[in-house]
């Protein structure tokens, strides 16, 4: 009905909600194959929910089927004024954690290179600090591109 594919992301998880029949990659994998949507992976979403949870978010990562990937977002995230490192906040208002660069470049080595947006909603830094994020993202990209071609 719209006449483009589009992309189906991956949440941020604060809380755990028993009952699910599926597990998440599973459910998303499914989606994909009856609707022939793609998927949008938020590195930063795994990060947030891996340390909420409790899981593997390297895991995750290699789990994530990656030939639906149409779009890959970065992002900051902040620690809960109250709960600290025990709860994880998606709040696009810090720069790219060193642990999500990580995922990043696990990704990109495994499925190829991807379009990439780095999420920055508040707190803005200088450009130059925002141009350096890219550069970096960048980076992680030109050995995939190189390779897939």
């Amino acid at each position: 009905a719209l006449g483009h594919r589009i992309a189906i992301e991956n949440p941020s998880h604060y809380l755990r909600l028993p009952g699910h029949e599926w597990d998440e990659i599973p459910f998303l994998d499914e989606i994909v194959r009856r609707t022939g949507c793609g998927l949008l992976l938020d590195v930063n979403n795994v990060h947030v929910g891996a340390n909420n949870l409790g899981f593997d978010a390297a895991a995750y990562i290699d789990a994530f089927p990656g030939a639906a990937v149409m779009e890959i977002h970065l992002a900051g995230h902040s620690r809960d004024p109250a709960l600290g490192d025990a709860l994880f906040v998606d709040s696009h208002d810090a720069p790219v954690s060193e642990s999500v660069w990580k995922l990043y470049e696990r990704l990109i080595a495994r499925i190829g290179p991807r379009p990439t947006l780095i999420e920055r909603d508040d707190r803005l830094p200088p450009f130059r600090e925002l141009l350096a994020e890219r550069e970096r993202a960048h980076r992680a990209l030109v050995p995939a591109m190189a390779e897939a071609a």
